[in-house]
């Protein structure tokens, strides 16, 4: 009977200030994410919502990333569960702002989710 071995997936957890932390995120993409056009994808997407988690909410804050065969999520948490995220919007002015929503609705299913004083910000990206 032949036998199926399964990886178990790759997975980063980490807490977070400020968008310090996002060059170690991009290394670790790097190195765990195969495919060049779903690496970039994690990494464009993890990248603007840990910016937005910076920008837009108070803190603690957290990243998941987890890499599996299907594909990637990412989930990030911050604590401002009143903060609703809408692409192609920003609290802040000027016209090169509110695009990272936006893209991360063209490259992934994403929803958001208010458990108690914190919302999770979860991007579902195929491979």
């Amino acid at each position: 009977m032949p036998t199926t071995l399964r990886a178990a997936p790759a997975v980063l957890t980490t807490s977070f200030r400020d968008a310090g932390c996002l060059p170690g995120l991009r290394a670790w993409i790097r190195e765990h994410v195969t495919g060049d056009e779903l690496r970039g994808d994690v990494e464009l997407v993890c990248t603007e919502l840990v910016t937005n988690a910076v920008e837009h909410a108070r803190g603690p804050r957290s990243v998941v990333v987890v890499v599996q065969p299907g594909g990637a999520r990412i989930e990030v948490t911050d604590g401002s569960p009143t903060t609703a995220p809408v692409p192609g919007r920003s609290r802040f002015g000027g016209e090169m702002r509110g695009r990272g929503l936006t893209l991360v609705a063209a490259l992934s299913r994403w929803e958001v989710r208010r458990v108690g004083r914190r919302k999770t910000v979860t991007a579902l990206l195929p491979a």
